[in-house]
């Protein structure tokens, strides 16, 4: 028997799961919450069909049981279940036989269920706090105090600030046994400060590249070797929605530019306000020629 798998590309990261269901009816909480918007609303739908459907099969096996609709119209004994299903009575058409009343009632009590239902999950959607925080799509390695460092920038979208930032920088790269095996490895990368107490406009994570760090005399062979993934987490107050967020960012070696810096996006406005452009998050420039680097301190 073939089991279930479940594939998940998130954060530049791929991951196939044996034995696992990407739509698992035994986890219901978490199946409404992770599909997308238009499926979730697709499945609402398809539920809602599916239920009149049904009740309106019940009504029109006993053409006797509503008052006014047609002899063998389903269309009548489909919009009739509508009404049921939602409490409206248009006054057209009405229950008349003790099986009439008898599905009427069944099928008010699933519209009950299924309205408390389809409104505690919407409410759980809006309700789920978003970060809403953006990462630069590229990292840079550039001349930092003498030395050599990598550099990621994040931001906020919101116009709040988020109150005690903590960053941090993992490096995942593969080893390769001497059996032929593999197996992957993170490495927390040292940061010049992991924490901030307000980000209201940009923040550089900086990793000083020194003897300690995983990417000292970082070569070309070796870093195809490693497959290498950087991956960047967030997590602070943000006080616009009073709530705990937490975001990553993944990134790939052909992600890292080697000898650049970020561009400004920071402006002194003349009433002293800063300006932040956030367009240019991801914007890099060139390091000048006699400055360029590699991924050695020296």
């Amino acid at each position: 028997m073939r089991r279930p798998s479940a594939r998940i590309d998130q954060q530049g990261l791929s991951t196939i799961k044996l034995g696992a269901s990407r739509f698992s009816l035994d986890d219901p909480y978490y199946l409404v919450l992770s599909m997308s918007w238009q499926a979730f609303l697709g499945s609402v739908l398809a539920l809602y069909l599916t239920a009149n459907l049904i009740f309106a099969a019940l009504y029109w096996a006993a053409p006797s049981a509503v008052a006014h609709a047609r002899p063998g119209s389903f269309s009548d004994a489909f919009f009739f279940s509508i009404e049921t299903l939602a409490t409206v009575g248009y006054g057209e058409m009405s229950p008349q036989t003790m099986y009439g009343h008898s599905v009427a009632t069944v099928e008010i009590f699933v519209g009950m269920f299924l309205t408390a239902l389809v409104t505690g999950a919407f409410f759980a959607r809006f309700a789920r706090p978003r970060p809403r925080l953006i990462f630069s799509e590229v990292a840079v390695i550039a001349p930092y105090e003498g030395r050599t460092a990598l550099m990621v920038r994040v931001a906020s979208r919101r116009l709040h600030a988020i109150n005690e930032v903590h960053g941090r920088i993992s490096y995942l790269r593969t080893f390769h046994l001497p059996d032929g095996g593999t197996f992957r490895r993170f490495f927390d990368l040292k940061l010049v400060r992991s924490e901030n107490p307000v980000l209201s406009l940009s923040w550089t994570l900086i990793h000083p590249i020194d003897e300690d760090s995983p990417l000292h005399e970082m070569t070309e062979e070796r870093l195809r070797a490693e497959a290498p993934r950087l991956l960047v987490s967030i997590n602070g107050f943000d006080e616009a929605i009073s709530s705990q967020i937490n975001d990553r960012h993944s990134y790939r070696p052909q992600d890292v530019r080697m000898n650049h810096v970020f561009a400004h996006i920071l402006e002194d406005k003349d009433d002293g306000a800063i300006q932040i452009d956030l367009d240019r998050i991801h914007d890099t420039v060139p390091v000048p020629e006699g400055q360029a680097v590699g991924f050695s301190d020296s």
